[in-house]
């Protein structure tokens, strides 16, 4: 049996795809959770630096305890709540944003005016609200805004027979300044 996270692989690694990253990128993941996604990230950025801001204590000290496991040298923990957390960061070539809240389309906004030219941002979002508040805040932001749905349904066998279960749809919002 597939576990719940098998939804979230599936975005993480389509997120990391519309990233772009290359070995020497400078890379800002806000709302890194358990680091999974600034892992990932950090080894294809391998000479250059990913900045993984997570706030929550015990989510942090998770990502400190996985990127140990993966001897990432080029991942750099922060804890802190963003946007103050990267006031002293540099300008970052890739941003990805997770999370929930009302609070995403504004450091959204925020985060755009520091990502460098020619970079690129990854929005995760599962809210239709959320969605059209982030492509706007990119949108606004003189970049065009493009949108992945990631829909996950898990095979059931019900009465000698398949039949699929859908998980909730998942959203990424890109945009390339």
């Amino acid at each position: 049996q597939y576990s719940s996270s098998a939804a979230s692989d599936v975005y993480k690694r389509q997120a990391l795809a519309e990233l772009d990253l290359t070995s020497r990128s400078v890379v800002w993941d806000v709302g890194a959770g358990s680091g999974s996604l600034a892992i990932e990230a950090a080894s294809i950025a391998s000479s250059g630096k990913v900045y993984a801001i997570e706030m929550d204590a015990e989510d942090y000290s998770l990502m400190l305890e996985n990127a140990k496991m993966f001897d990432v040298p080029s991942l750099v923990p922060i804890h802190g709540q963003a946007p103050a957390a990267w006031k002293e960061l540099p300008d970052p070539d890739a941003i990805f944003v997770g999370g929930t809240g009302r609070v995403v389309p504004d450091l959204v906004a925020a985060a755009l005016q520091r990502l460098a030219k020619g970079g690129s941002i990854v929005v995760n979002v599962s809210s239709p609200d959320n969605l059209v508040a982030v492509q706007a805040a990119i949108d606004r932001a003189g970049l065009r805004s493009d949108v992945r749905m990631i829909n996950i349904a898990r095979g059931q066998y019900q009465l000698e027979r398949i039949r699929f279960d859908a998980l909730n749809p998942t959203f990424l919002v890109l945009g390339r300044k």
